[in-house]
């Protein structure tokens, strides 16, 4: 075997992930109306699928169950299909499916994409509900303004007349309200369509500059199409892509005379991501591709096998009552159906896997006892495994540093200590990401990792020379595990533990300003992460967010002490992100939280 690195590290994308529990389902909305789900939602081959008892309930059809047939009559059509069967009749007219009704867990489930349709309805992804609405088309938005959305959503676009749908019809317009992104001073062409391959299917568009951009994800058939705003010049030749698991194809063609569109013809539908270049143009990645899961054991010990394109990122969260290891593999599709069965076997009670969102695979395993994953690794014959360690993530990583012949202990990195007001106060200052854990990108290409280090360094220097006995995760450009930053804060004996990050949104470029989370149910967290808010908001002068607690990140799950996570600010807004790049805020930023932290422990220190 060829181990591969391992990757496990949080992406905090905070505004996708709002729900108060973080194994929370897909809800469904029709209009404001949530449905009632008595199971979860079912992805097949990036496909939802909802009983067909929701179209009775909710969308006031007549439903009719037959062993041959199942019969949607609705005000002016009515829609025939079949189990098993890739195809339906509408009023007479034949329609081919890309995923047939089936039987699963006791319903009859049918694809939403393709009834939602025919209704004329969107169906949109909405990260505020962590959910999918069906709901009637919005007006087409102005063409004077540019705008963006990076929201993978299976919006639905009428086509222009150079590039006509399927046989199945034009779909209903639903595009994204508008959203300045960058307006160009003069019209500027499309370069060159440059599709760059590689496990990620990766497309460039070469433009001159930033332009404003919208993005549909569409089916029957599937493809990712992508208006460009601003852009003059002629359409450009199509791009044949041969032998390829998910682009076939990419075309262009002008739309009107201020907008050129670009449509990757795709093989199934996947979700992406849209990212800008620091010297202009968009590239887009779309999903790993998840083919197989499957749970091998070994004599006493267990592991996941999966084929995948590429190794993925895999974000792991330990949650309890009933105990659980949840393994969220990031931008990913899930091709194969989801499932939940029982293992009983060893401490694996049950193992379930399903689309957790678009860009997210969820993959969890119900135990017994604790259990907790190792290094990735890449088999010679293709595909990966993920070794499953009896025993917590603690004891894990002390047998993995064992087995390589590394020091088990922490290393403390701690700066001097003074006289000063805060004097007795141990404070663990974690600068987010690092290494080779960039966190998020902005526009002109600011990492993350790089912003956190240096506010944390400054909050550092304000926490020594006040007093205080300062611990850092890291203090230099180095990649630090999850598991090991709260154990770094325990083998301390902190008082505080402080995580600084910067924001990013799904929506790029959206959302702005400052929000404070704390480990969900701690009051003296939640205190501390109202005072440093604040004090921060206070100093910066940016959007006071919010605070909100979590009980599905490891820093916290793993810390006793008070311990809070400041996003200062959103990398992906432009604004904001010149803002994060300056010296100068990063310095005030941190003397925001310092003087949060300095008022917490004058306030409440015994």
């Amino acid at each position: 075997m060829k181990r591969v690195a391992l990757i496990f590290f949080f992406l905090i994308f905070i505004s996708l992930f709002c729900s108060s529990h973080s194994e929370a389902a897909l809800k469904l909305f029709v209009g404001s109306d949530e449905v009632e789900l008595k199971h979860p939602l079912v992805m097949i081959n990036g496909n939802f699928m909802i009983p067909v008892d929701i179209f009775s309930e909710y969308l006031g059809a007549e439903v009719n169950i037959t062993p041959e047939e199942i019969e949607l009559v609705f005000a002016d059509q009515t829609i025939l299909m079949q189990l098993g069967v890739e195809s339906a009749q509408v009023d007479g007219m034949m329609y081919k499916l890309d995923v047939a009704p089936q039987f699963v867990e006791g319903e009859i489930v049918v694809p939403i994409r393709f009834i939602s349709n025919r209704l004329g309805l969107s169906l949109v992804f909405d990260q505020d509900i962590m959910g999918l609405r069906l709901e009637p088309p919005k007006e087409t938005p102005s063409r004077e303004r540019p705008f963006t959305s990076g929201l993978i959503r299976e919006d639905s676009v009428r086509a222009p007349n150079d590039l006509v749908p399927s046989e199945s019809g034009p779909a209903a317009t639903s595009p994204s309200e508008p959203i300045i992104l960058h307006h160009p001073e003069e019209d500027q062409d499309l370069k060159e369509i440059i599709f760059m391959g590689g496990p990620r299917s990766r497309v460039f568009l070469d433009l001159h500059s930033y332009t404003g951009y919208q993005t549909h994800l569409l089916t029957d058939p599937d493809r990712l199409v992508i208006d460009l705003y601003g852009v003059g010049g002629d359409a450009l030749p199509p791009v044949d892509v041969r032998d390829h698991p998910v682009v076939r194809s990419i075309r262009s063609s002008r739309f009107d005379d201020e907008t050129m569109r670009i449509v990757c013809d795709l093989h199934g539908s996947t979700g992406y991501r849209v990212n800008p270049w620091p010297q202009g143009g968009l590239e887009i990645e779309f999903n790993l591709q998840l083919t197989s899961i499957e749970l091998e054991e070994e004599g006493d010990e267990f592991r996941l096998r999966f084929d995948a394109s590429a190794a993925p990122v895999i974000e792991v969260v330990y949650l309890e009552d009933p105990l659980r290891l949840v393994l969220d593999v990031q931008e990913t599709t899930l091709m194969i159906r989801s499932f939940d069965r029982p293992i009983n076997q060893g401490r694996i009670a049950r193992l379930r896997a399903s689309q957790h969102t678009p860009s997210v695979t969820r993959i969890v395993l119900q135990v017994t006892e604790p259990m907790a994953p190792l290094p990735l690794e890449q088999l010679d014959e293709g595909g990966f495994v993920l070794p499953l360690f009896s025993g917590t993530a603690r004891e894990a990583h002390a047998n993995l540093a064992r087995l390589q012949g590394e020091p088990t202990e922490i290393l403390i990195q701690e700066v001097p200590v003074k006289d000063g007001e805060l004097s007795g106060l141990t404070v663990v200052v974690d600068p987010g990401h690092g290494g080779s854990d960039p966190g998020t990108i902005g526009y002109q290409g600011s990492f993350e990792k790089d912003v956190n280090l240096a506010i944390g360094l400054y909050l550092g220097e304000f926490l020594s020379q006040a007093g205080a006995r300062v611990v850092y995760t890291r203090d230099s450009d180095v990649y630090v595990s999850i598991f090991e930053r709260p154990e770094i804060a325990a083998t301390a004996g902190a008082d505080l533990f402080i995580s600084v990050h910067a924001n990013s949104h799904i929506q790029r470029g959206t959302a702005r300003g400052t929000e404070t989370l704390f480990r969900a149910k701690d009051p003296a967290s939640e205190l501390l992460a109202r005072t440093v808010q604040d004090e921060v908001v206070k100093a910066i002068t940016l959007v006071n967010r919010r605070i909100w607690g979590r009980d599905d990140l490891a820093v916290f799950n793993n810390t006793k002490m008070p311990a809070i996570m400041v996003e200062v600010g959103f990398l992906d807004h432009p604004d904001e992100e010149v803002l994060l790049r300056a010296p100068g805020f990063q310095k005030v930023a941190a003397q925001g939280i310092f003087n949060g932290i300095r008022r917490f422990y004058l306030e409440n220190k015994q």
